[in-house]
């Protein structure tokens, strides 16, 4: 039963909320692109330079065309016998490798999603990450248990995508999941939470990094929000994903420190109705005195 009876939904952002997306992208991207590298014959600058191109054309390092893209550029023209879907597969399991080994949540968020649930309080994902990228990373966090439901972006249509990269079989994961029309801070909540805009504002909180993002759409429904300062990219991480494409792009994916000062002149006046956690652990004790602000 809830205890609280006032918060009846907390949304959770995932990447760089959950779990930090940068601690394992980055060695994964740099890993992907050393096999790239070498089944090129090329050095790992070349390399990263055209992946560069297809992402910065792409406007995401999310897709997963990036071999199809590369051949299309000519990257690919001096290499014998040529097999696409087998460098698609090999790339594709070098990155999982390295992302399977490097995700993981941070320290005491599982324990505090596993404390929420207990209290009653529905939980749901809602992240800009596309489907099958989403889908992948829940499965090896550990916490859908506790979580009722996942909201994602769609994922792209991707020619010659190799048959098992269009249906992917999770194992034994089936945490329901949705796909939303748009991406935060324009998703919209009445549709997926079932709330009317009214009681979002009396019941909701929402969990994110992303000030442009996770706390403008709390901002938009006028309900509270917690701050994931902690999520804030080490600058070296920041550095090394840029390798891959510029920062407008990897501005996407992450809150940096580069692009926090593009939040400054948007209204950010939200008051007691928005908190800063500045370690993970700061959440349960935030969530529970935004509970008793009413």
């Amino acid at each position: 039963m809830n205890t609280h009876n006032d918060i009846s939904t907390v949304i959770w952002d995932a990447d760089n909320t959950i779990w930090s997306w940068m601690e394992f992208a980055v060695p994964a991207y740099e890993a992907m692109c050393q096999t790239i590298a070498g089944i090129a014959g090329r050095s790992f600058e070349e390399s990263a330079a055209a992946m560069k191109v297809f992402y910065s054309a792409r406007a995401t390092l999310e897709d997963e065309g990036l071999i199809q893209g590369l051949r299309a550029d000519g990257f690919f023209d001096h290499v014998a016998d040529f097999d696409q879907e087998r460098v698609i597969h090999e790339a594709q399991r070098v990155f999982s490798a390295v992302r399977r080994q490097r995700l993981r949540v941070y320290p005491g968020i599982g324990e505090t999603i596993q404390y929420i649930h207990e209290r009653g309080i529905r939980q749901v994902i809602v992240t800009d990450a596309p489907a099958r990228q989403a889908r992948a990373r829940l499965r090896h966090s550990g916490i859908s248990s506790s979580i009722e439901k996942v909201f994602t972006m769609p994922s792209a249509v991707i020619p010659d995508l190799p048959h098992a990269f269009q249906n992917p079989e999770l194992g034994l994961y089936e945490l329901a999941h949705s796909v939303l029309e748009d991406e935060k801070p324009n998703t919209n909540l009445e549709h997926i939470l079932k709330l009317t805009r009214e009681a979002i504002a009396r019941e909701v909180v929402i969990i994110g990094d992303n000030l442009a993002k996770d706390m403008a759409l709390a901002e938009a429904y006028g309900c509270r929000g917690i701050h994931a300062a902690y999520g804030v990219a080490h600058p070296d991480l920041v550095a090394r994903i840029q390798q891959f494409a510029p920062a407008r792009v990897t501005n996407r994916n992450t809150q940096s420190p580069g692009n926090l000062p593009l939040m400054e002149g948007q209204p950010r006046d939200f008051g007691a109705r928005m908190q800063t956690a500045r370690s993970p652990s700061d959440i349960l004790d935030l969530l529970f005195s935004i509970s008793a602000l009413g």
